[in-house]
């Protein structure tokens, strides 16, 4: 039996936030969160396949399936107001994360100051504050978590801040989440910490003095550190293999692996070592892939960070969300998801800075409800970086409308067609698996607008949960967005 926070007032049957497909590799430990939302639940598997085991406790399904194929599995969720029944798709074959990833990342809430007790924090916060009920059950340490190399494997372990990476990662799988970590292939981090390559020992002739550092196991100096000592790039020592072995023995669900430009020998290289370790690990590279490398890249990595790093400026949204070229919508597809950064909602804090405070995203929450709508209809990554424990009602009603997710969710992964009108209008349209659709108009002019839509069908608001005609004209707020799912 579990408590999960409702966001609703009166008491409810349980609803359930999770993706209707699953992906996972036959003969791999996976690890399977299922978000529902309601109050006092029980929760129970019928028909757990053979070599998984249900946690009733977290809302996990875990374990190894041997065979290729497709295993529906219908889980049972009960409370004092009814009871729903879902049934998930567990797919067994070559592709994971079906379905975009849905979480929070260590790198602009805490940053340099990130730590064992932080991330414990922030999970705990996920669950109860009702987030993780909506499908928000990843939890991601960015850049500053590595220490010295050693233990069996001479793999990367965590420094004074992460005594124990494995009773960490046990914490946050116990609260029914998703445990993910960051690494590079090169010398250095960004941030100037060990990386997942080295010299042989040669390198430690880059490193600051121990009195010069800012932390202890920050060797290599803040950024751009890595830069200025000439240890961004890759080590004649590939440590890769080794840290992968470490983390699917701690068990990492999730790795972001942060160089640039993103080649594609390296990229197929770090896939290899992910496969070849036992578990599904979802892998996301980052920064700012080349495009001509598209096809590439999302062959063998679930998600490509296609962008320079994000801001919380409304023209960092516009060129993140909407300036990047076609190519990449045409590679969109289940378990290949074009990324174009983290939300910028929420509180969140200054990149390489310890962040002990945060402050209102610099976005209007019109503008935040504009990104979470079309990242939402690009089928990208949805990555919190903000204040989870401290965060205010407004955000928390925007990341919990289950209607929006749902577009993202949707396991076609379709890319949307996009129509560029006068004024600043942009219009995107998503083919959905039910044979709907969801419609974005756009406004990325500084005044209201008024877009005219010539849709003879009926459709819902998806914001304010009204419905509606789609012909007609709508009006737009600027910096804004009307999203709808038009009806059968």
């Amino acid at each position: 039996m579990i408590n999960i926070p409702s966001s609703r007032k009166q008491p409810v049957a349980p609803r359930f936030h999770t993706a209707k497909v699953f992906g996972a590799r036959p003969g791999n430990q996976f690890f399977l969160p299922l978000p529902v939302e309601g109050e006092t639940i029980s929760l129970r598997c019928v028909n757990p396949p053979e070599g998984t085991r249900f946690d009733a406790g977290s809302g996990v399904l875990s374990g190894v399936i041997a065979r290729e194929g497709c295993y529906p599995v219908t889980f049972v969720a009960a409370n004092r107001a009814g009871e729903t029944a879902i049934t998930v798709k567990l797919l067994i074959g070559d592709a994971i994360q079906l379905t975009p990833p849905m979480g929070w990342n260590s790198w602009y809430c805490f940053s340099e100051g990130v730590s064992d007790t932080r991330i414990r924090e922030t999970a705990a916060a996920l669950v109860e504050r009702g987030l993780a009920a909506h499908g928000w059950n990843t939890v991601n340490i960015d850049d500053c978590w590595q220490g010295k190399r050693g233990g069996r494997y001479n793999a990367l372990q965590g420094n004074e801040r992460f005594p124990d990476m494995k009773a960490l990662a046990d914490f946050v799988h116990r609260l029914g989440l998703r445990f993910g970590i960051y690494s590079t292939p090169w010398i250095s981090t960004y941030a100037g910490f060990r990386g997942s390559s080295s010299d042989g020992g040669m390198e430690q002739a880059c490193f600051l003095p121990e009195s010069e550092r800012l932390q202890p196991q920050q060797v290599f100096g803040r950024y751009p550190g890595l830069h200025e000592r000439k240890v961004d790039r890759i080590g004649t020592k590939w440590h890769f293999s080794d840290d992968v072995r470490q983390w699917a023995e701690w068990g990492v669900d999730f790795v972001k692996v942060d160089w640039l430009p993103n080649d594609l020998p390296t990229t197929e290289r770090i896939a290899a070592d992910l496969r070849s370790c036992g578990r599904d690990i979802v892998l996301s590279l980052s920064n700012n892939a080349p495009v001509e490398n598209a096809a590439g890249l999302l062959r063998h990595a679930q998600l490509c960070r296609i962008t320079a790093d994000i801001r919380d400026e409304w023209e960092s949204i516009e060129r993140n969300g909407f300036e990047h070229p076609a190519a990449w919508h045409r590679q969109l597809a289940p378990g290949r998801f074009p990324d174009p950064d983290m939300l910028q909602i929420g509180a969140i804090g200054i990149p390489n800075r310890p962040n002990p405070t945060y402050t209102p995203s610099r976005l209007t929450l019109e503008e935040q409800r504009l990104q979470f709508s079309l990242w939402c209809l690009l089928s990208a990554p949805l990555l919190l970086s903000c204040d989870i424990a401290g965060m205010d009602d407004d955000t928390f009603q925007l990341l919990t409308n289950d209607d929006v997710i749902a577009i993202n969710q949707d396991p076609l992964a379709a890319a949307p067609v996009i129509e560029k009108r006068q004024d600043g209008i942009w219009v995107y349209r998503k083919a959905l698996a039910d044979d709907t659709e969801a419609i974005g108009i756009f406004n990325r002019s500084e005044q209201r607008r008024v877009c005219r839509l010539n849709l003879e069908a009926g459709g819902r608001d998806l914001w304010n949960g009204e419905n509606v005609e789609l012909a007609g004209d709508f009006s737009v707020a600027p910096h804004g967005v009307r999203l709808f799912r038009k009806m059968h």
